[in-house]
């Protein structure tokens, strides 16, 4: 009984106060206030940490005639996602413009604009926009070479989706890195690579003559002496100072050669094979043999069959990557007129392996009976597809630099400022580029990077100051389609793409 009498009382006072809140026609004044509608403000930027960065937003306030001095405060946060949200936010300015130079580490953040009206009390914010962040380093060509005669490391810095090119001379200075390049400069490398005891990670491997390889840490070009590639070894079984003339990576990241002074040694991660002594060796011979400085690693069908060739011997062998040796090459198959793998009678000039025709190798010889060179071409397989003599090739004797086209299969040599392209098929070559008084210090394939980079032939000369050329390859022997140029460079020696 007394439940109920509650019930309905409660339910009479809400009614009343109903009635009263919808017949209260009382005289009640709004007041417009100042408004704010910003204008000058992207919705994303790209900048280099370090560099300066300016934004100078429009206010357009509704009802501000100026008269107030300071009238409003301002503050710009960035936040960056990828962090806990007690360390994302950081205070990045408290003027109305932006006009600083940028001090955020590299990374993508969103920033925010507020404004307070001292006046009215109010604070706006405004549409967030996205700001990119970018190491002066992040990505682009390494390239080294020597300038006085000693080595030094260049970059020409790309921000990723930007025409923004910067060139960085001598970039572990800039960066402040602690590695000095010592002696002459003899190689750059970046691959995935998989060190001793971690997961695979990013490598960035310079070279140079006296003071041997250094992996840089991809990201600061940071160095310190245990990133020698000597402690990637098995036990100290390099010096400190060891020094590659190249490197060679395989497939995804894993897996690689080294070539030094004759010898050729093997990493490979999935099968827990470390540096350590040279693979350079044939399983039924007590000495290890002179490699020449090639390898053909060609993996784009199985079986994998990496190749090495004998300069003392003169013969083509097969590495076998489980048992760490060489054995003889497979029984010709073809025609009489085949190369004998054993028996070639001729010092091997150049070799390396192509995407072309599903990865064929490539392999230039100079006969010691007749003097004449002759082009081989085998498959993953080992099966010999081509051998012919050169011919209709100007100062191909003279030839010192050579690279084979990935998309065409045509061979490119140089001769002093000229560069060739000799086509097998037709067996003749086709001067391409007359460089004049500079001289051709490079030439080579990219691999890895972007879509927009990968199979240019990269030419590198030297004037005054060093230069890097990216160039198109037609079908057909067309004319070479110049891509890109970075001039102000070191006399290049060795070229290789900073990839993300």
């Amino acid at each position: 009984m007394f439940k109920n009498i509650k019930i309905q009382l409660v339910l009479l006072v809400l009614v009343l106060l109903n009635w009263s809140c919808a017949n209260d026609e009382g005289n009640y004044d709004y007041n417009a206030i100042n408004e704010l509608n910003v204008t000058g403000i992207q919705e994303e930027y790209t900048v280099y940490n370090g560099d300066p960065f300016v934004i100078k937003p429009n206010l357009n306030p509704t009802l501000d005639d100026g008269s107030a001095k300071d009238r409003y405060e301002y503050e710009w946060v960035a936040v960056n996602p990828s962090k806990l949200a007690s360390e994302s936010r950081t205070t990045i300015a408290t003027t109305k413009d932006y006009n600083d130079v940028l001090k955020l580490p590299p990374a993508k953040y969103t920033v925010y604009y507020f404004i307070k009206d001292k006046i009215t009390g109010v604070r706006w914010q405004q549409k967030p926009f996205t700001l990119n962040v970018v190491s002066s380093i992040y990505e682009g060509w390494l390239v080294v070479g020597n300038v006085d005669g000693k080595a030094r490391l260049d970059m020409v810095s790309i921000i990723p989706g930007s025409t923004n090119i910067r060139i960085i001379n001598d970039v572990l200075n800039y960066s402040g890195s602690a590695l000095k390049l010592e002696g002459k400069a003899v190689d750059v490398d970046c691959f995935t690579s998989a060190l001793p005891t971690t997961s695979p990670t990013y490598g960035v491997y310079v070279t140079a003559s006296e003071s041997g390889t250094a992996r840089l840490d991809p990201d600061s070009f940071g160095w310190v002496p245990t990133q020698n590639i000597a402690y990637e070894t098995i036990g100290g079984a390099l010096p400190n100072n060891f020094g590659v003339d190249f490197m060679k990576a395989v497939g995804l990241g894993g897996e690689n050669f080294l070539y030094s002074n004759g010898n050729i040694y093997y990493y490979n991660k999935a099968q827990q094979i470390r540096y350590g002594l040279p693979q350079n060796k044939v399983e039924t011979e007590a000495k290890n043999f002179y490699a020449a400085p090639f390898i053909a690693e060609s993996v784009v069908s199985s079986p994998y069959n990496p190749v090495f060739f004998d300069r003392d011997l003169r013969r083509f062998l097969r590495f076998n990557t489980l048992k760490g040796s060489c054995s003889a090459m497979p029984p010709l198959v073809g025609s009489p007129t085949v190369l004998d793998w054993n028996n070639t009678n001729s010092d091997l000039v150049y070799m390396t392996s192509s995407d072309y025709n599903q990865g064929e190798s490539f392999a230039v010889l100079k006969n010691l009976t007749t003097g004449k060179y002759q082009l081989l071409r085998f498959s993953p397989a080992l099966l010999q597809t081509y051998f012919k003599e050169i011919l209709n090739a100007p100062d191909f004797d003279k030839a010192t630099k050579f690279a084979v086209s990935p998309d065409t299969g045509y061979l490119f040599y140089t001769v002093g400022n000229k560069v060739y392209e000799y086509d097998s098929g037709t067996q003749s070559a086709k001067l391409m580029l007359d460089k004049g008084n500079e001289e051709i210090t490079y030439l080579g394939f990219s691999k890895r990077g972007k879509k927009e980079i990968v199979n240019k032939l990269l030419v590198g000369s030297y004037g005054t100051t060093g230069k890097l050329e990216l160039y198109t390859v037609p079908p057909v022997n067309g004319n070479l389609i110049l891509e890109n140029s970075y001039s102000n460079l070191c006399k290049i020696v060795d070229v290789t793409y900073r990839v993300r």
